[in-house]
């Protein structure tokens, strides 16, 4: 029946049909744009309350003196702790050192390290296959950063004895305090 209108008919008809289908989209339109206008109304009074109440509110002088007392004794704490550590020794640091200054064919008969040691002269007995390591010795001390005010009290010779280290050198030294961390 509808192909029999006549084609005016027609084309009134789809018009109507398209203009109800784009004022149908006009209320979906106008309604969101509502929609959003009232969420962000209500957004930007709840943060302004937010920001009023916010700012009202007063910090307590008291709270701000007790963070700050808190804040001084941490910093107190840490150097002090900084102070503990930079004055802490470490002796593997020292026993490394002198057994680096010590030539091949020498060895070191006893080692007693503790903190009065430090810094104060020691004296060391040490075995060695030759003459010669006693020279080495003194050189490779006052190379050393570690050690210092290198003495020799005694060099002896066992003849008689068999032993691969027939030299008994005892030496005095200083173990420097400050550079053994």
């Amino acid at each position: 029946m509808i192909n029999l209108l006549p084609y005016d008919n027609k084309r009134q008809t789809k018009a109507a049909r398209m203009n109800f289908i784009l004022f149908r989209y006009l209320i979906i339109i106008l309604s969101a744009a509502i929609f959003l206008t009232i969420a962000c109304v209500v957004a930007y009074i709840s943060i302004g309350n937010n920001k009023s109440s916010t700012s009202s509110s007063t910090i307590n002088k008291t709270d701000t003196n007790s963070t700050q007392d808190q804040a001084n004794t941490i910093n107190t704490n840490l150097a002090t702790a900084k102070n503990i550590l930079d004055r802490q020794t470490i002796y593997s640091n020292v026993i490394t050192e002198i057994a680096t200054v010590l030539p091949a064919g020498t060895i070191l008969d006893s080692l007693s390290i503790n903190e009065g040691s430090l810094g104060t002269t020691s004296d060391l007995k040490l075995f060695s296959s030759s003459s010669d390591n006693e020279k080495i010795l003194s050189e490779n001390i006052k190379k050393s950063s570690l050690l210092s005010n290198y003495k020799l009290i005694s060099t002896t010779s066992s003849q008689n004895d068999s032993s691969k280290y027939p030299f008994t050198i005892n030496v005095s030294l200083m173990i420097n305090k400050g550079t053994s961390q």
